[in-house]
């Protein structure tokens, strides 16, 4: 139950309001169609498996540890790995969001808890991965599956976009997300082999786009 309430497209954390950069290659006409978006979508999940998914992942093992410093740590690492000012920004409020779910969600788990306060009061950055991490962990979902899902949900939210921003049609939509599981697949097995080393490895094109969707003339998107 907690893993198909954390992974749906209702589930109120803000991501509607982002695009990650995908807006900049649909304003230069780079993806304009349902298959160049699904191709974008497959950069974007692999992409994943180095930042978001992994942070899930790390976080999933920071509960079973109840390791509270490990925890902070991880926090200050995935944000200092967020070169894109507006990924930064996107990446705290989405983050704040999923604390204060996780904290509803398992509002017994201690790590859930405190993660939550201490991003509240400052001490933590925040991070939608992490957030998620914990509560999944919190909630004995295993944690392969908790990256799946949270790729699952990666990948529902910015179809979800697409279909604004491109625009696309719902039909078009739909299947680029079923041309997308075994990517999922895919992205999930890569995440399970990374380590906290491998935290931050981005693609130069889209950390580029998303540093220039700042400076589009016009946005739907806050980045």
């Amino acid at each position: 139950m907690v893993l198909w309430h954390l992974t749906d497209s209702a589930l109120p954390t803000g991501g509607f309001a982002h695009s990650a950069g995908l807006e900049t290659y649909v304003a230069d006409g780079r993806v304009t169609t349902a298959q160049q978006f699904q191709d974008w979508l497959g950069g974007y999940l692999r992409q994943a498996s180095f930042n978001e998914a992994l942070a899930v992942k790390l976080a999933h093992r920071c509960h079973a540890r109840g390791d509270r410093e490990g925890l902070l740590a991880l926090d200050r690492l995935a944000h200092a790995c967020q070169s894109p000012k507006q990924v930064r920004a996107s990446m705290n409020s989405m983050g704040k969001r999923w604390a204060k779910v996780a904290a509803i969600v398992a509002p017994d788990a201690p790590l859930v808890a405190y993660y939550a306060a201490q991003v509240a009061a400052r001490r933590a950055k925040g991070n939608p991965g992490i957030a998620a991490g914990l509560v999944m962990g919190a909630s004995e979902v295993e944690c392969s599956r908790a990256v799946a899902g949270y790729l699952m949900q990666m990948a529902n939210s910015m179809t979800q976009n697409a279909i604004r921003a491109i625009p696309l049609g719902q039909d078009a939509g739909q299947r680029a997300l079923v041309a997308s599981y075994g990517v999922i697949v895919e992205a999930t097995e890569l995440t399970m082999n990374h380590t906290e080393q491998d935290l931050g490895v981005v693609s130069p094109q889209l950390e580029i786009a998303q540093m220039a969707h700042e400076q589009l003339y016009s946005r739907m998107f806050m980045s």
